[in-house]
């Protein structure tokens, strides 16, 4: 090999960095690409979600009006009158049923089959999931009631001062069996599992090549964004850092989409002991919760470590350089602007 200068440089330096330069360059490229899938993909589901509650309401309009009509303003002229309809659980969970349903379905087939991303090994469920599951999940409520207080002491405060923090109500409203039933099947069934697939299998799947504690937190931001209200984008953005963490390990979404449940499951204990007129519900839900806490601070204090993880490969480009990429691609800052306008509606709209 020549060690010598070569017009005026040091030949070797020379190379390595027209290497390194071209590494970076090759690096760019490719997070670019799958950072504009990643934006497409979650500004396509926005979209989506809006386009599909329009369609629901064109459905309830021809069920209860007897006739079909394409025009959506007259469907929500129609519903608007029907206060009882539109104020139950029924509604409000069919709805949300339909719309996340119809939105994972046609965003699984664009990625897959459009964008040809494939996140199949993210799903494959193996032996040992369950343990993972059962493990972390104590963690993971710990995390949530810590950040659930400190976010009520910010809402009371708040509230002192003449200013309201939405949140969002999925109590059970108009108690009845197909309103439990409608509850269950969204709120600890499909949900969880969309919302898996979305901010856990998909994220991860395009952003971890570049950085695994990276993508763990951009799939936590993403997550706790979409929720749109401070209450709960604080809590879940907490959950989701233990999540992504444990879909990194596992190389599975399995093990987040059971702790999901088994968490929604827990948060609608009470709802389900409210319509039902449950004896000590109240006394169990503490119990449980306190029980599952000590756990959570032991799990925290003697396995916490084992969710730390290193990048099992270098980069040409710096953390720094890898995360700008990520929040300076267009389709990214397109989805941040639609997901913080609706965070200020909302709060407008709580205010005004």
């Amino acid at each position: 090999m020549f060690y010598g200068n070569f017009g005026g440089g040091n030949f070797q330096g020379d190379y390595y960095y027209n290497q390194l330069m071209e590494a970076r360059r090759r690096e760019k490229k490719a997070m670019f690409a799958n950072c504009s899938k990643l934006g497409i993909l979650l500004i396509a589901y926005n979209l989506l979600n809006s386009l599909f509650l329009n369609v629901y309401y064109l459905l309830v309009y021809a069920y209860k009006n007897g006739s079909v009509t394409l025009n959506v303003t007259t469907a929500k002229v129609y519903l608007a009158g029907q206060r009882e309809l539109i104020s139950s659980s029924v509604f409000s969970m069919a709805g949300n049923l339909f719309i996340i349903f119809s939105s994972l379905v046609v965003i699984l087939i664009i990625a897959r089959f459009v964008m040809k991303i494939d996140f199949s090994e993210m799903m494959k469920p193996k032996k040992g999931h369950g343990a993972q599951a059962a493990k972390w999940f104590p963690l993971c409520l710990t995390l949530n009631v810590a950040v659930s207080i400190v976010i009520a002491y910010f809402t009371y405060y708040m509230g002192q001062m003449g200013i309201t923090v939405p949140e969002s109500d999925l109590s059970i409203r108009q108690p009845s069996t197909l309103a439990v039933v409608l509850q269950i099947a969204y709120v600890i069934i499909l949900g969880p599992i969309a919302e898996e697939i979305i901010y856990r299998g998909i994220i991860l799947t395009l952003l971890k090549p570049f950085g695994k504690f990276m993508a763990v937190f951009f799939s936590a931001l993403i997550f706790g964004l979409m929720h749109g209200n401070i209450p709960q984008a604080a809590s879940a953005f907490a959950s989701a850092l233990i999540f992504g963490a444990v879909a990194i390990q596992c190389n599975s979404i399995v093990p987040t989409i059971i702790i999901h449940i088994v968490n929604n499951i827990f948060a609608s204990f009470m709802d389900f002991a409210d319509v039902y007129g449950w004896a000590y519900a109240y006394e169990f839900y503490m119990a449980f919760e306190i029980l599952v806490i000590f756990i959570g601070v032991y799990v925290l204090f003697t396995s916490g470590w084992r969710l730390k993880f290193n990048n099992d490969r270098t980069y040409a480009l710096t953390s720094a350089q890898r995360y700008g990429a990520v929040f300076s691609n267009v389709f990214i800052i397109v989805y941040f602007v639609m997901v913080l306008f609706d965070f200020v509606t909302s709060f407008i709209r709580a205010n005004s």
